[in-house]
């Protein structure tokens, strides 16, 4: 460093030194951050489900293709969700099971140290309640099965005809893939591998599957990656897509997505991205946004084509919540 700043200019020593600090600041700051991206385990503090904390929803429809089982995620102090979501789950007649999330003042989230400028606690808190599933699902199935399982996450809409869609999905799709998301956000279509003829939907390569509202896991990839994303360094979506692009995962999406987000508002707060979506800079960047979609061949969906939400009965759902929430669910 010294005899390079002799070499230089003398005008210039005290914007090298500069740079040259800059650099050594930075670099200490990012090994101290992955000092805690290794942090204790998820073994140590995130565990399976308690079979007695979930809120089951009984329904017929049990028949969809190779899922055998329907999870939904939702904080229990979200009851504002969970009748919407219990109103979808009735009105499409599944047979699901409502499981709690972490939240961000949950024991298992603030005695660990991964989050971070770039990785925020409430996304760890989001990674910790998916990786709860994904080590449930891995618990209660074998090694040799292949077996698969529906995750919804509580601020979604679906297609009414969503059983009869996923019921339509041909063997090849099933023992292809890792992942199927029936909803993602700025993920181009990439190979066609199958078209419907009867229910006018596509399922291609998914390139860029961002976002985590509603997929389905098979039971030995849920398994893969309790193991590959057991010290979390970014938000869980992205970290899925970086597996994709490295060929470690096959996933596929649905087109158009047979879920949707629903928009957040005051009515609907977000508590993973507390955004004021009224402000000026929020519609910039929207904009902005929605523009590098568009150029990545991104297909914009703002609406679904026929809503469960609009038809969905919530007076039962709170009837419902009425007769058998309690424990944790009680509020």
């Amino acid at each position: 460093m010294i005899l390079f700043v002799r070499r230089c200019p003398r005008k210039y020593h005290r914007t090298v030194i500069l740079i040259l600090f800059l650099f050594l600041f930075l670099s200490i700051n990012y090994l101290s951050n992955t000092n805690d991206y290794t942090a204790p385990p998820s073994s140590q503090l995130i565990q399976p489900l308690d079979r007695s904390s979930l809120l089951h929803i009984n329904g017929n429809e049990t028949n969809l293709g190779k899922i055998s089982t329907v999870y939904l995620i939702n904080l229990p102090t979200r009851d504002d969700r969970r009748t919407e979501s219990i109103a979808l789950l009735q009105r499409l007649n599944f047979d699901a099971f409502i499981v709690p999330a972490y939240s961000i003042y949950s024991r298992e989230i603030l005695s660990r140290q991964d989050f971070h400028l770039f990785f925020t606690i409430t996304e760890l808190a989001c990674w910790a309640s998916h990786m709860r599933l994904w080590m449930t699902i891995s618990n209660t199935t074998s090694c040799l099965n292949k077996t698969w399982s529906l995750i919804f996450e509580d601020d979604i809409d679906l297609e009414t005809m969503t059983p009869q869609i996923i019921q339509s999905f041909p063997d090849s799709i099933w023992n292809e893939a890792d992942l199927i998301y029936l909803g993602h956000c700025a993920n181009p279509p990439g190979k066609l591998l199958y078209q419907s003829s009867k229910y006018s939907y596509r399922i291609h390569q998914a390139l860029h599957p961002s976002c985590t509202h509603a997929y389905a896991i098979r039971s030995d990839t849920a398994r893969k990656l309790v193991y590959l994303l057991s010290k979390p360094s970014k938000p869980i979506d992205n970290s899925l897509v970086k597996l994709v692009n490295n060929h470690q995962l096959v996933a596929y999406s649905i087109h158009p997505p047979l879920a949707m987000q629903k928009p957040v508002s005051q009515q609907n707060p977000s508590n993973v991205n507390r955004i004021n979506r009224d402000s000026w800079i929020y519609h910039i960047q929207f904009s902005i946004y929605t523009f590098l979609q568009w150029l990545n061949g991104v297909e914009l969906y703002d609406t679904l084509k026929n809503s469960t939400l609009k038809i969905a009965n919530f007076t039962n759902a709170k009837h419902w919540r009425a007769k058998y929430e309690k424990g944790i669910w009680k509020y």
